[in-house]
């Protein structure tokens, strides 16, 4: 691998000078910054301290016509952009000590009523970099299994949920015909297009802790 194509982290790259906290809630806080470059630009970004998240391609072998995968959507209402969007199942690294393939578990099982017994991490992305630090990682599952979340009841935007599953390459032409908008399920869907095409085998089998 070219080891300059990669990301960088670089939390001195800019001098901060300023930093006001403009709001403060139970998943994300809002800073108004002053920062100076080495030019001696000096500028204010306001930016977002997220939790970090994951998200889930769940599959399961298809019997539809041309179709070889099914993969599961969920569907739910979402305030910001005023939808009822399709999306993968998805959620916040918000418990201490939780591993990450864990809390995609943990987060297909309260969604979904769902567990599986295969995952394979495939790619992850910052959301929304020119305003937030939210790094989302996205797993494929397979192996899917009926599993009540009976510790956990759904409310508001959750107690909504409708759980389909559609055709893979269904779903892959209503994201390139602009019909499906989460970029969790653009991202989680053409990532797992890939990941078949050039095998599992390239990947390595993450395995679930107690």
């Amino acid at each position: 691998m070219n080891e300059e194509l990669r990301d960088v982290y670089a939390p001195d790259h800019v001098k901060l000078t300023d930093r006001q906290e403009r709001f403060r809630g139970p998943i994300f806080t809002i800073f108004d910054d002053e920062i100076e470059f080495a030019s001696g630009d000096v500028v204010r970004r306001q930016w977002m301290d997220h939790d970090d998240a994951v998200a889930i391609v769940a599959l399961r072998p298809s019997e539809r016509d041309g179709e070889q995968w099914d993969v599961l959507l969920i569907q739910q209402y979402r305030h910001s952009p005023r939808r009822i969007m399709w999306e993968i199942p998805a959620g916040l690294c918000d418990e201490a000590g939780e591993s990450e393939v864990n809390t995609a578990a943990r987060e297909l099982r309260e969604e979904t009523d769902l567990s599986a017994r295969r995952w394979y991490r495939m790619v992850n992305f910052v959301t929304s970099p020119g305003v937030s630090n939210e790094d989302l990682a996205i797993y494929l599952a397979f192996d899917i299994e009926e599993a009540p979340a009976r510790d956990f009841t759904r409310e508001a935007e959750e107690a909504e949920i409708v759980v389909t599953w559609f055709g893979l390459s269904e779903v892959t032409d209503a994201v390139f015909a602009g019909n499906l908008s989460s970029p969790t399920l653009v991202a989680g869907i053409l990532a797992a297009n890939v990941a078949l095409s050039r095998g599992l085998d390239k990947f390595d089998e993450i395995v679930l802790t107690d």
